[in-house]
């Protein structure tokens, strides 16, 4: 045989195994790098859900402090309603009653079930307290503290 035709044949046969040795070195590995990937996968699925989780539990949180802020806005208008009976000035306790009511309304956006039926039932007591402070009733007081022993048992009220 020819020399240039032993070449080639050793030529090709090199890149053949050069070939073959490259393609079983690069994909050993491959296989644990897939199984890691995955995995990686997974742990950010987890995770994704676990901050949404959180995010939900934050909103829910935010929330209620919310609630809980607009109560206690409420009951300070409350009180101080019961300052101007006290001082028998009709016209202020019937403006911090009507303060009173618009917070109270606002509270009631973040509440469920039983405080929002309470909340509902209170925001009825204190208009007619209003209406008892705007004839100028005395017993506008006893109403108001009345109300204000039953805003304690709305979630934030304490």
């Amino acid at each position: 045989m020819n020399n240039t035709l032993k070449v080639v044949i050793g030529v090709a046969a090199a890149l053949v195994v050069g070939l073959v040795v490259g393609y079983v070195l690069g994909s050993t590995g491959k296989g644990s790098l897939a199984a890691e990937a995955k995995r990686e996968k997974i742990r950010a699925q987890e995770a994704e859900t676990a901050l949404k989780d959180r995010e939900a539990d934050c909103e829910r949180q935010a929330t209620a402090a919310r609630a809980a802020k607009q109560v206690l806005l409420t009951k300070e208008h409350l009180l101080r309603a019961t300052v101007e009976m006290y001082a028998n000035n009709y016209g202020l306790t019937s403006q911090q009653l009507g303060v009173a009511r618009k917070h109270l309304k606002s509270s009631m956006r973040g509440m469920k079930d039983t405080p929002l039926k309470l909340a509902e039932e209170l925001f009825e007591q204190i208009g007619n307290a209003q209406t008892l402070a705007m004839r100028l009733d005395p017993m506008a007081r006893v109403h108001i503290e009345q109300i204000l022993a039953k805003l304690q048992k709305l979630p934030g009220a304490r």
